[in-house]
């Protein structure tokens, strides 16, 4: 109960009009993720965004991301888990890397294009499987088209992608789709289905399909968190409940 009630005092103190971080009908910056995927968005020339995510496991990834050219992102993530605690850490083996690049910007018509490439995935490192607990994007192409009505800001995002993390003979093309509606000025709510196609069921998950869920609220112009719920289906294997993350991401410019 405690988490709704912060839900509503966030949605209250989002009535606020000044423009602020990356969620609410006044966003200052686009998002660059729905929850777990990406988003056609992008960060403007000469912005860098920093983003932490918490996780199960006391684990933690974060992730810089700098815009050097308009329609250009270059970034590098790395975390591990038993971070805190006195139990040996588990660091992922290579640093992520992503490179963004918006081929179309929105219009009134068409959606934002973009194709990229993100090493990162979420959740625990599995050493012995050599993957995240959710697959890496890998190669992508988004597209994110954005309407205003009653209830504020709608945007509608999907794309596809194929991920290295799957060993090569079950690497194939992997679809989602998600929507992020605002909530007063500065709150979002996201949703994201992952049809996980690349997932070998009985190995991660026993069913395939991911459907991911964040509340996201601005607090300042640069600094918005969200509080993420990772598989609301139960798919994963032996069917525990969602699992809680929090993101926290901080924009500015250089």
């Amino acid at each position: 109960m405690k988490i709704w009630y912060l839900l509503i005092l966030l949605i209250t103190l989002s009535q606020e009009t000044f423009s602020q971080g990356s969620s609410g009908e006044n966003a200052r910056y686009e998002s660059v993720y729905i929850v777990n995927m990406p988003t056609a968005g992008i960060i403007p020339k000469n912005s860098f965004t920093v983003y932490a995510n918490i996780f199960e496991n006391s684990g933690c990834f974060a992730e810089i991301n700098a815009s050097p050219f308009t329609n250009f992102n270059l970034g590098l993530s790395f975390g591990g888990t038993n971070i805190l605690g006195n139990a040996d850490v588990t660091w992922q083996n290579l640093p992520g890397i992503m490179i963004r690049i918006r081929i179309f910007d929105e219009s009134l018509k068409f959606p934002a294009i973009l194709i990229g490439f993100n090493s990162q995935g979420r959740g625990s490192y599995l050493t012995n499987l050599k993957r995240f607990q959710n697959l890496s994007p890998g190669f992508f192409l988004s597209a994110s088209k954005s309407y205003t009505w009653k209830l504020g800001s709608l945007a509608f995002h999907g794309g596809i992608n194929y991920s290295l993390e799957p060993s090569p003979s079950d690497r194939i093309p992997n679809y989602y789709a998600g929507i992020e509606q605002s909530i007063g000025n500065r709150g979002s709510v996201n949703i994201e289905y992952n049809s996980t196609f690349d997932e070998k069921p009985g190995l991660i998950m026993d069913k395939r399909g991911l459907l991911n869920l964040a509340f996201r609220f601005a607090f300042t112009q640069n600094m918005t968190i969200e509080l993420q719920f990772i598989d609301l289906f139960k798919h994963s294997a032996g069917g525990q409940r969602a699992v809680r993350r929090l993101g926290i991401e901080y924009v500015d410019t250089f």
